[in-house]
């Protein structure tokens, strides 16, 4: 657990450090009693526009100085993480929602790597706008030539498909005990780009477009369960194409279920909602 703690602090110094800077710039003046500690200042300065804020700073009080001070900092700060990119070590990222907002929301980070983020997680940042971009080298994910693998299977159909589960099978395979006990006579749609000879990462535009067929066929309000095994590009382009649109088509609810890490990589029992 202290491993875990320790890895997540120096994944985020950052926003750490400067969220620290802004604490720091509303307690100094405070701290400092600069009204005091600046007395003769005020006493032999004349306002000029050169000296306007730090002049005011000082004149009006603590107050004013903390809001003074935090906003620079603020602003300098915001103005740093547009080029940043959160979530660069190679560790498990595996943060609250609140965290990724206030990361992007508060301090302006504006690009956020998906890679070794919950899957989840990745629907929720994707499909909530949290972040401006979302950078993927192309390079990790080479796009298949040969795409005669992508398939569609259809079990337990019924008439009844208010609640539906759909598998994404990708770089791992999927059986459907791995699913919660509770939902596995539900409705299942499994989209297969894997048959199970090889671990590789791909892109395919095959497969997102499988996907985005087999949701448009369900009926309006339904409640779809998403068991996935993919990685970062296809989810990204899944959540953007498939799910991420303004009136949220026909798919009502949205939740997500994370594999487990344990050896039969079962999946959790509750869904993460989404929407």
């Amino acid at each position: 657990m202290m491993k875990k703690i320790f890895e997540g602090i120096r994944d985020n110094e950052v926003q750490i450090l400067e969220t620290l800077l802004l604490v720091f710039c509303v307690v100094f003046p405070f701290i400092a009693n600069i009204s005091e500690l600046f007395k003769d200042y005020l006493e032999q300065t004349i306002l000029t526009p050169q000296n306007l804020i730090s002049y005011l700073a000082i004149k009006k009080g603590e107050y004013v100085a903390a809001i003074i001070l935090f906003f620079l900092a603020f602003l300098k700060i915001r103005k740093y993480n547009k080029e940043f990119v959160m979530n660069q070590k190679n560790i498990y990222h595996n943060y609250p929602l609140a965290w990724y907002y206030y990361c992007a929301k508060m301090l302006g980070i504006k690009k956020c790597n998906l890679v070794l983020v919950p899957i989840y997680m990745q629907f929720q940042l994707v499909i909530q706008n949290v972040f401006d971009e979302f950078p993927l080298d192309e390079k990790d994910y080479p796009v298949l030539n040969d795409e005669s693998n992508c398939s569609v299977s259809e079990i337990n159909q019924t008439d009844n498909n208010s609640e539906i589960n759909l598998i994404l099978e990708d770089t791992y395979l999927v059986n459907e005990k791995q699913l919660p006990f509770e939902k596995r006579k539900l409705p299942t749609i499994k989209v297969s780009r894997n048959d199970g000879q090889s671990m590789e990462r791909h892109f395919s535009q095959k497969f997102v477009k499988a996907i985005i067929n087999e949701v448009r066929k369900l009926p309006e309000g339904v409640h779809v369960n998403v068991y996935a095994t993919t990685n970062p590009m296809n989810t990204m382009y899944i959540a953007k194409r498939v799910f991420k649109i303004a009136d949220r088509g026909n798919v009502k609810h949205l939740y997500v279920f994370q594999q487990k890490k344990t050896k039969r990589r079962n999946f959790e029992s509750k869904g993460i909602k989404i929407y």
